[in-house]
């Protein structure tokens, strides 16, 4: 009927129409239409984010929500496998052995296969384009589809109500039986065993030629409507067609001039809708069970009123089908307005890769024309001879220098390698024990105590400029004074130096003479404890130290009244006195200062002579 892959789906719509309007009588169960109109599903806090649905791979591919729907999922990577009919399956549960007359291997999908046509009936017979969808026509804003990982193609969701019955889903046989066997028991509550193993031997036949169509749901409802039996089915597909929207409303319009099609935006994107009456003839298994009394003509056939979306995918190959089709007229505005919400709930996922289009075969090389003979022209007027191109004197190629990189100068270095302590060293510790053996000779560090290094003495300026240059010469050595021997001074680390000299680097020349080292001679003990030495004048400056709560990120106090000049400044410390730079904590303290005595009275200066007397 159609081009492309659109054809088995529209035949799968028409298939579940005419089981439908024959094979659901009364004794079928009917579910009031506001199953269908009553829930609003937009309201749901899942309607936005379908993609936010956790729904297994392994499962049917449905997942129903409460308050919301059935969501259904497809994409285009999914590779649709042959499905087979789970005849022997169904026939097993319910112990049947024939489906109206047909035994069990006679059975097959060729018996409820119908083909379809569109109605040449006119224009007026036609159903009109619903409102509900015609609202789509407006500009609206456009989702961008949800990002995917590479590879996965284009994915997509929409939501069914729950009202229509699945009847294809993914799995084994095992698992399509079990599933068809609940839905007819759904569809006959109250009926005989019989009924439901046709049902759902029929239906199962759709398996096959469903997953060859690329359907990816079907399904079907039964309503109950001011007092009348209503039944609409449901298809979604996947097809190939690399066209634009415009070329394929354009080719829709065209192939099916019985139609109406429109083209309108939905949220997923730019859609082909079209309306249109179906016929189909009833199957012949299933004429003397559909074949009204006194109506014999009618039950041939089956005409539908049929909606059908055609949206195309963002990988430029694929478009997504979803068709609706009723028997009952009557009930067009109703199933047309769940058709709208369909459209309206259909979310994408991209992993923006474009498929590859079809090769285009190579075209033919088109045969060459024979050359055709030069046109005779007039003799054109002579022209001077041309004059000979003056040679131009040849420029010298500049020679290619490369550009002289120059190279980094080795950075000096800013201080004097040290061995820092070990974590677990305590500096408070009382000094261990020296050991039995022999101490280490030199500078071999003690054991995890790190390496001695040389501290400068106190009197030490690191900013003073550097000291001259030694005099190497051997007649300036000799003539260079020898220092005179100075006794040896106390070391605040215990150690006790033998060169005339204190040298607080420890080193030692070999023209020097040294001395014997001398013990100072034990002083006795204090008979009284020493008194605290006061601070020498001008060896401090007093600046406050921050207390343990002190927040130097918090808003500046207001201003109080200043403080005394030894009072601590509320919140910001107490005032403490910091030693100069070259003050010695370890040196001696300062005697006390000495008063000085009275200067004697000047003599008085003698008189002056005056030869006036």
């Amino acid at each position: 009927m159609t081009q492309d892959g659109f054809a088995g789906a529209e035949r799968i719509g028409a298939t579940i129409d005419v089981l439908a309007d024959t094979l659901l009588g009364a004794d079928a169960t009917y579910y009031p239409a506001g199953s269908l109109t009553a829930f609003d599903r937009t309201a749901h806090p899942s309607a936005e984010a379908l993609f936010g649905l956790r729904i297994g791979p392994g499962g049917p591919g449905l997942l129903t929500v409460r308050g919301l729907g059935t969501v259904v999922e497809a994409g285009t990577a999914r590779t649709s496998a042959g499905a087979e009919a789970p005849t022997a399956e169904l026939f097993a549960r319910y112990g049947g052995k024939d489906v109206y007359g047909l035994p069990v291997e006679a059975v097959s999908a060729e018996q409820v296969a119908v083909p379809v046509r569109p109605e040449p009936a006119e224009s007026w017979m036609r159903p009109e384009f619903p409102a509900a969808v015609a609202r789509f026509a407006a500009e609206r804003p456009v989702a961008v589809p949800e990002e995917l990982a590479t590879g996965a193609g284009v994915e997509v969701r929409l939501v069914v109500p729950s009202v229509f019955h699945p009847l294809t889903v993914r799995g084994d046989r095992q698992a399509r039986a079990g599933h068809l066997a609940e839905v007819a028991e759904e569809l006959y509550a109250g009926a005989r065993a019989p009924r439901r193993q046709d049902w759902s031997v029929l239906t199962g036949l759709l398996a096959q030629p469903a997953a060859a169509a690329g359907v990816v749901y079907a399904g079907v409802a039964a309503l109950q409507t001011d007092g009348r039996r209503s039944r609409a089915s449901l298809v979604v597909s996947l097809a190939q067609s690399p066209r634009q929207i415009s070329e394929l409303s354009a080719e829709l319009a065209d192939q099916r001039p019985q139609a109406e099609v429109w083209t309108v935006l939905i949220p997923a994107g730019p859609t082909a809708v079209l309306v249109e009456s179906r016929i189909a003839p009833v199957p012949p298994l299933l004429l003397p069970v559909g074949q009204p009394a006194g109506e014999p003509d009618v039950a041939d056939n089956t005409v539908s009123s049929v909606l059908q979306a055609f949206l195309p995918l963002p990988d430029g190959l694929s478009v997504l089908t979803v068709q609706l089709g009723t028997a009952q007229a009557d009930d067009w505005e109703l199933y047309a307005a769940a058709f709208a919400e369909i459209l309206a709930s259909i979310q994408l996922g991209w992993d923006g890769t474009r498929a590859a289009l079809p090769q285009i075969p190579a075209q033919q090389p088109v045969a060459q024309q024979p050359a055709q003979p030069p046109v005779a022209q007039a003799p054109a007027a002579p022209q001077p001879a041309p004059l000979p191109p003056v040679a131009a004197p040849p420029v010298p190629a500049m020679p290619t220098v490369p550009p002289t990189v120059p190279a980094p100068a080795p950075e000096r270095p800013k201080g004097t390698l040290v061995n820092i302590p070990p974590a677990d060293f305590n500096p408070f510790a009382p000094p261990a024990p020296a050991p039995a053996a022999e101490a280490p000779a030199g500078d071999a560090p003690a054991p995890g105590k790190g390496v001695r290094v040389n501290v400068p003495p106190p009197d030490f300026n690191p900013f003073a400029a550097p000291a001259p240059a030694p005099v190497t010469a051997p007649a300036a050595a000799a003539a260079a004074p020898q220092p005179v021997a100075q006794p040896a001074v106390a070391d605040p680390f215990g150690t006790v130096t033998t060169q005339q000299k204190a040298d607080p680097f420890g080193t030692v020349t070999s023209g020097q003479p040294t001395a014997p080292a001398r013990i100072p001679a034990p002083t006795p003990p204090p008979a009284a404890p020493p008194a605290a030495a006061r601070p020498a004048p001008g060896k401090g400056v007093k600046v406050n130290v921050p207390p343990p709560d002190f927040n130097p990120f918090a808003p500046p106090a207001p201003a109080a009244e200043t403080p005394a000049e030894d009072a601590p400044t509320p919140g910001k410390g107490v005032k403490v006195n910091v030693p100069p730079p070259d003050f010695n904590p370890f040196a001696a303290p300062a005697p006390p200062p000495v008063a000085a005595a009275p200067a004697p009275a000047a003599e008085p200066e003698p008189p002056a002579y005056n030869p006036f007397g």
